[in-house]
C-alpha cells in the first residue's frame, strides 16, 4: 500500500488532505462491500437454484418410487390374502406350489424401490457458504428439507435391516426352487 504524507503547511490545508484521504478509503471499501455483497447474493442465489432443482428431482424419485412401492405391496396383498384362502381351504400343498410356480413367484420378486434422495447441492452450498447469505427463512427451510433426506436415509439404509430376514427370504425363495417348500414357508415370506 502506498502511504504519501500530506505536504500542507498550514492546518486548514491539511485538514482538507485528511478528509480526501478518509473519502477515498471509505469510497474504496464501500465499494469493495457492494462488490461482496453482490457476489454473495449471486452465489446464495445460484445455490438456492440448484437445491431447488435438486429437491423437486428429489420428490418426482419419491412420488415415483412410492407408486411404484403401493402397486408391489396391493400385489403381494393379494397373494398373500389368496394363498391363505387356499391354505384354510385344505388346497393341497402340491397344488397350491404348482399354482406358485405358475402365477404368484413373479409378484414375489424383491423389486421395491428407493428413491436416490440426493444433496449435493446442499453440500456444496454449505461448503462455499453461499447457504449463510441465503435469506433466514429460506435456509431454515432447505436446513429442514434436507435433514429430512438425512434422517430418511438413515433410517431406509440401517434400518431396514433390522426388520427385513433376507437369508429366510432366500432360504424360502431356494426351497421353492428346488421343490422342498410349502404353502405355509411361501405365506410367511409374502407377510
Amino acid at each position: 500500500m502506498h502511504f504519501e504524507v500530506p505536504k500542507a503547511k498550514k492546518f486548514k490545508e491539511f485538514g482538507g488532505e485528511y478528509v480526501m484521504i478518509v473519502i477515498s478509503i471509505l469510497t474504496a471499501l464501500a465499494l469493495e462491500h457492494g462488490v461482496q455483497s453482490w457476489h454473495h447474493r449471486h452465489l446464495a442465489h445460484e445455490a438456492a437454484e440448484k437445491m431447488n432443482a435438486e429437491l423437486r428431482e428429489t420428490i418426482k424419485e419419491v412420488n415415483a418410487a412410492l407408486e411404484h412401492n403401493e402397486k408391489k405391496i396391493l400385489a403381494l396383498h393379494a397373494l398373500r390374502e389368496q394363498l391363505l384362502t387356499e391354505i384354510r381351504g385344505k388346497t393341497p400343498d402340491a397344488e397350491l406350489m404348482r399354482r406358485f410356480d405358475r402365477e404368484w413367484r413373479p409378484m414375489m420378486q424383491l423389486d421395491l424401490e428407493t428413491p436416490g434422495m440426493r444433496r449435493e447441492a446442499w453440500e456444496a452450498a454449505v461448503a462455499n457458504q453461499a447457504v449463510t447469505w441465503l435469506p433466514r427463512e429460506a435456509l431454515e427451510r432447505y436446513a429442514a428439507a434436507y435433514g429430512a433426506i438425512r434422517d430418511h436415509n438413515a433410517i431406509t439404509y440401517n434400518g431396514t435391516m433390522s426388520f427385513f430376514d433376507a437369508p429366510r427370504l432366500m432360504d424360502t425363495f431356494s426351497n421353492a426352487q428346488m421343490g422342498v417348500s410349502n404353502p405355509q414357508e411361501i405365506y410367511r415370506a409374502v407377510h
